[in-house]
């Protein structure tokens, strides 16, 4: 969904974004009122928008916004102030070329589908992309995942990611600490297998 009238992209006079401020904060305010605790596909089309680039005009781009909860809640990280981020999802589509990719059971697709092929976008077009969705002031405390390759048999290829996480209250901040040091919340309401010690990641 390219949106003609664009937007300026935050502390980047250089750039222009090809969709609007409305859709930027209608998208984000509906990951935010939708949080995904990450056990079953996020097929819900109000998460992503089709466009295109910012940093090549013209070339098309993919995002998938969400508001990712339960890190904590899972055990999957021990560390409580990994508990949510607002993740968003970067991708160069390839609508004409197709691509075989390998079963997820973990993402609901238990069998092999053909589907289309990606492209991995340049660091410069997400690093855009997060000052669009999180404004020049949160977008540097963001996690940058780069994208996975095609032998990694738990991540999708060709996406690059950015977390931003988010304290109790929503509000976006840096963690302390590593994801799997063990950092219960101090109101005592973490999970009782880390509380009473973990051996390794749970996987949820």
């Amino acid at each position: 969904m390219t949106d003609l009238s664009g937007s300026p992209v935050p502390g980047r006079d250089d750039l222009v974004c090809p969709l609007s401020r409305a859709v930027i904060k209608a998208t984000t305010k509906h990951a935010r009122a939708h949080p995904w605790p990450g056990n079953a596909p996020l097929d819900c089309p109000h998460h992503k928008l089709d466009t295109t680039a910012i940093t090549e005009p013209g070339r098309l781009v993919r995002l998938l916004i969400s508001l990712d909860v339960g890190y904590h809640n899972s055990s999957w990280f021990a560390n409580s102030d990994y508990e949510s981020c607002l993740h968003l999802s970067v991708s160069y589509p390839r609508p004409a070329v197709s691509r075989w990719y390998r079963p997820r059971p973990d993402l609901g697709k238990p069998r092999g589908w053909r589907g289309m092929d990606l492209e991995t976008p340049s660091d410069d077009e997400v690093r855009a992309w997060g000052l669009v969705f999180f404004g020049p002031l949160h977008a540097p405390k963001a996690w940058f995942e780069p994208a996975a390759s095609v032998f990694d048999p738990y991540r999708m290829p060709n996406v690059v990611h950015l977390r931003l996480f988010l304290n109790k209250g929503g509000r976006p901040f840096i963690p302390e600490g590593e994801p799997y040091s063990i950092r219960p919340w101090a109101d005592g309401s973490s999970p009782q297998k880390i509380t009473e010690g973990r051996l390794g990641a749970d996987v949820r």
